[in-house]
């Protein structure tokens, strides 16, 4: 917020990759259809959270000096895609409790199922980017 007590509503926090994709807030508002009275900082920090757990699940990829690989483009937008939908769900009760203008009136409900799709969607992305299909069994 400004000091006039006005929304910031073209503010974008970019998020440095360290080596993955480079993601912001500005595109995370938009892939995810996110309205512009939500707090930025608070989407950045739910960003930052989501793609430290899924580099931590991708760390089989990485090369032997600890280098995230090389993603093309399709596996950079199914990382962002991972990253973005779980930070959506991380969300999604702090959402619940903000104030919401009459911009906001068109975005998807927020209810606990949501965030179990997200969060299912996220992993599915993870498993994706690993080689591995929707389900898969191993022996413990």
């Amino acid at each position: 917020m400004s000091l006039g007590g006005k929304l910031k509503t073209d503010e974008t926090t970019l998020i440095a990759g360290n080596g993955w994709p480079e993601l912001s807030t500005g595109e995370f508002r938009q892939l995810r259809r996110i309205p512009t009275t939500f707090d930025n900082a608070s989407m950045a920090l739910a960003i930052r959270i989501a793609a430290n757990a899924v580099q931590n699940q991708l760390l089989t990829l990485l090369d032997a000096d600890g280098n995230p690989p090389t993603l093309d483009e399709t596996q950079t937008a199914i990382y962002q895609r991972a990253v973005y939908g779980r930070a959506h769900a991380d969300l999604l009760m702090e959402f619940a409790t903000q104030d919401r203008r009459k911009e906001a009136n068109n975005a998807a409900t927020d209810d606990i199922d949501q965030q179990d799709r997200f969060l299912s969607q996220s992993s599915r992305d993870i498993r994706q980017l690993l080689g591995f299909g929707r389900a898969s069994i191993g022996v413990i």
